[in-house]
């Protein structure tokens, strides 16, 4: 089974976001993430995959920052360069997804808790 990765990030506004990493996309020489957004159900452990959202990976000291693409042009570009790739990209949505909690090292799988 094939381990998703899911990440929080804290917007200007200080609310949360959540996404899911997709594909590192690396063109002339930026790299650029594809991600979804991703919302968990309210009394579930369901996750609802949304919107598509390209961020620009910024590297400083070992620290990885995640910036908006702003530019149209650049926007653009990791568009087109994601919609080359996207078909062998593949997200099945019966396949049973691997969450962790990262605070206690727990791994749940179809809700059952591993330690």
């Amino acid at each position: 089974m094939e381990r998703l990765e899911f990440f929080t990030i804290t917007g200007e506004d200080g609310n949360e976001y959540n996404f899911m990493f997709v594909e590192e996309l690396k063109i002339k020489g930026k790299k650029y993430w594809i991600c979804y957004e991703a919302f968990k159900e309210e009394d579930s452990e369901d996750i609802i995959l949304g919107d598509t959202v390209a961020f620009k990976v910024n590297e400083e000291k070992g620290e990885l920052f995640l910036d908006a693409v702003e530019e149209d042009e650049e926007l653009e570009k990791v568009e087109e360069e994601w919609k080359k790739i996207m078909d062998k990209v593949d997200i099945d949505e019966n396949e049973e997804f691997v969450m962790i909690d990262s605070e206690d090292d727990i791994i749940k799988e179809n809700g059952k808790e591993e330690k």
